[in-house]
């Protein structure tokens, strides 16, 4: 339950959205006239400072009891059990770092807009936040091409996406979407207020009420955008190339 002083403190200092936590809350709401961003917490705890420090806490929570852990991965049906514990000295180097890398990215090229967060204790000491931002950002860099960069968007960005993306899920799931193509001519209707995610050809052009205009942001060889229809029109009609 929130504290029933944040929504008016939030009014009163003109916050429109709100950060949240993933793994407790993967769903926006709101709080008054706020609305929360869900954030993905990065597996690099809030106590630790050092490498040392880091490895020695996650022995504890991911080693059996035999192996001097806790013990609670035997217990927690959603935890599995390390093999052995890593290395104090190396092994958030050699097994944490890519297993965090890993799983960020894995959020990156899902193209889930949810951030990530870490702790101010994760810049401090040991520094131990940039190596794992060093491995995401090279694994992405050796993965994509030049024309797909990475995109770092604001936190209010990053709202505005997701609840275009639950607006957009809830029009598909009530069958209240339309979409067809004729030659080179693609149509989409949806409900009013209802933004449409289009990803088309280089080249695509938007059909206005006069003429046409270029549609869309470059990325990845292609042409995307959140759209609607323009004045005096009910549906998003493209042009493609021929």
């Amino acid at each position: 339950m929130d504290n029933p002083n944040l929504a008016p403190a939030l009014a009163d200092n003109g916050v429109k959205w709100i950060a949240s936590d993933n793994s407790r809350e993967p769903q926006q709401r709101p709080v008054g006239g706020a609305v929360t961003v869900p954030r993905h917490p990065m597996n690099v705890y809030y106590n630790v400072g050092t490498a040392a420090e880091m490895a020695d806490e996650y022995n504890w929570i991911y080693t059996s009891r035999a192996d001097g852990g806790s013990g609670v991965c035997e217990t927690d049906p959603a935890s599995t059990c390390l093999d052995e514990p890593i290395d104090v000295a190396t092994g958030y180097g050699t097994h944490i770092v890519p297993q965090e890398a890993r799983i960020a990215l894995g959020h990156i090229v899902a193209n889930d807009p949810r951030p990530h967060y870490v702790h101010q204790s994760n810049l401090a000491e040991d520094r131990i936040l940039y190596p794992v931002l060093d491995r995401i950002l090279a694994d992405y860099q050796a993965t994509f091409a030049d024309n797909t960069p990475l995109v770092n968007p604001r936190h209010r960005d990053a709202g505005t996406e997701l609840s275009r993306r639950a607006a957009w899920q809830s029009a598909l799931d009530a069958e209240r979407v339309t979409a067809y193509r004729i030659g080179t001519t693609v149509t989409v209707r949806a409900p009013g207020g209802v933004v449409v995610p289009v990803t088309a050809p280089e080249g695509t052009r938007k059909q206005l009420l006069l003429g046409t205009s270029a549609f869309g942001t470059a990325y990845a060889g292609q042409r995307s955008a959140w759209t609607q229809p323009e004045l005096l029109q009910s549906a998003v009609t493209l042009r493609l190339p021929s």
